[in-house]
């Protein structure tokens, strides 16, 4: 659940969708409430549900479908959007109390528009659409761009183009490196400079190769996981060194 939702706010918008959701349904001549609306009492709806799905989808986390589905007949579905907004006002209200008794604990919370820029500002348009593949990629791209830009090394990509930027060996004429600033003889520093090289390759066998050739979305929690461990690595190129002949 992410911590920095308005709840109060959010809460509100929820009430308010239910409210007139319910009001706009049909009843049948038996005073039966029926599970859809006519279209034409629907237009405060429609204006409002881009704004209640993405509520509802940022407290459960994960991807809400239309709220407002129209039918044969100029009616238009309402129900599901109701049981959905209900579900996610309980999640919210409860959310604490939950934690509490099976946790124990509040737990830590990262916030992700915290990472890196380079990543965050990549995934951003996809992670709020519900991308999270798809963020991951675009990101893994930012990273591979920016060390073709720093190395002028636009011949390789990838791994290969880590390899090469995080190699050992000494640069030349077209081969310049990434370094881990410090004396060369300074064991935390060469543990450091090994570490870039496998894991710089590391993130794009596993992760950039895994979101590129699957057609499998990935779990939003996974994917903040690899977005997490790009930004690790785009901070750490940031803070290398360009070594040149």
């Amino acid at each position: 659940m992410p911590q920095n939702i308005d709840i109060p706010w959010a809460l509100g918008r929820l009430d308010w969708w239910v409210t007139t959701a319910e009001a706009a349904r049909r009843r049948s001549s038996y005073g039966e409430v029926r599970p859809y609306a006519d279209i034409g009492r629907v237009s405060e709806l429609r204006e409002r549900e881009h704004q209640t799905r993405e509520v509802i989808r940022t407290v459960l986390e994960r991807k809400v479908p239309q709220l407002l589905t129209s039918m044969p007949h100029n009616v238009v579905e309402v129900q599901t959007g109701i049981d959905l907004a209900r579900y996610a006002r309980g999640v919210l209200e409860t959310r604490e109390e939950t934690a509490r008794h099976i946790t124990g604990t509040a737990t830590p919370a990262m916030d992700a528009d915290a990472l890196h820029p380079l990543v965050w500002d990549a995934a951003a348009s996809l992670w709020s659409d519900g991308h999270y593949s798809a963020a991951v990629q675009r990101s893994a791209t930012a990273v591979n761009a920016e060390v073709q830009l720093r190395l002028k090394r636009y011949d390789i990509s990838d791994g290969a183009l880590m390899a090469q930027a995080f190699s050992l060996a000494p640069p030349d004429a077209y081969k310049p490196r990434l370094r881990w600033p410090g004396p060369d003889d300074d064991l935390t520093v060469k543990a450091m400079r090994t570490g870039l090289l496998n894991f710089s390759q590391g993130i794009f066998a596993a992760i950039r190769n895994g979101v590129t050739h699957s057609t499998d979305e990935l779990p939003r929690q996974v994917a903040f996981e690899y977005l997490a461990t790009l930004s690790t690595l785009a901070r750490w190129i940031e803070d290398c060194e360009l070594v040149d002949v």
